[in-house]
């Protein structure tokens, strides 16, 4: 999961009544994923996403610190669910604390601390990422895992462009964007830091702090 830093865009309010005024400053700040899934989608496809749910924190309803982009399925999911044990994009390094697989899997990192793993699998929880065929609360109809799959297996195919030259950064990261899934194309090209630094620069809103390409 991409850690996000809001504070990189400057043309935000404070408060926006209706929430919804902030959509389109959002995707500017962060681009048009979902904040949790990355998936990527048109501007409808994406929902203003309370971080603190706006039923139980009223307060924070209009506030742009608490927001962040959701597709339909991750936010349904997350709904009014307490975040309080979960590490969360906007504050924490979510990327480092996932392994994601082939096949469109995702699981805790083996090597994360301790004390951290249940933080991370809270936050897995939150939003169901690791929803696929034949766990607890999977729908037929979405498509998830799927998409993490078809980005793997497109990612894989240009690596190997990649390593024969027959492709650039420029062209792995343009197809990284209109594709989403940016913490699979981090993986698939770990070994290449010229890649990943591309991917982490041209991501709106990344938050570099957990990154040293």
């Amino acid at each position: 999961m991409r850690p996000v830093d809001k504070t990189l865009f400057l043309g935000n309010q404070v408060s926006y009544d209706p929430y919804g005024k902030a959509k389109d400053h959002l995707i500017e700040a962060l681009g048009d994923f979902c904040s949790y899934c990355e998936r990527q989608g048109v501007r409808s496809a994406l929902a203003v996403e309370h971080i603190e749910d706006k039923d139980t924190h009223p307060l924070k309803k209009y506030d742009w610190n608490n927001f962040l982009l959701s597709c339909t399925n991750c936010n349904s999911i997350k709904a009014r669910k307490d975040i309080t044990a979960a590490l969360l994009p906007d504050r924490d390094d979510t990327f480092n604390i996932f392994s994601y697989l082939e096949g469109g899997y995702i699981k805790v990192n083996a090597s994360v601390n301790l004390a951290v793993k249940p933080k991370a699998q809270a936050l897995i929880d939150l939003v169901g990422l690791d929803r696929i065929p034949s766990r607890n609360g999977y729908s037929g109809t979405d498509n998830l895992w799927q998409g993490r799959k078809k980005s793997w297996e497109l990612a894989q195919r240009y690596l190997i462009k990649y390593q024969k030259n027959e492709c650039d950064v420029e062209t792995i990261n343009d197809l990284a964007l209109n594709n989403g899934f940016w913490s699979v194309w981090m993986t698939v090209f770990q070994n290449h830091p010229e890649v990943r630094q591309a991917l982490i620069d041209s991501f709106p809103g990344t938050n570099v702090t957990y990154f040293s390409e």
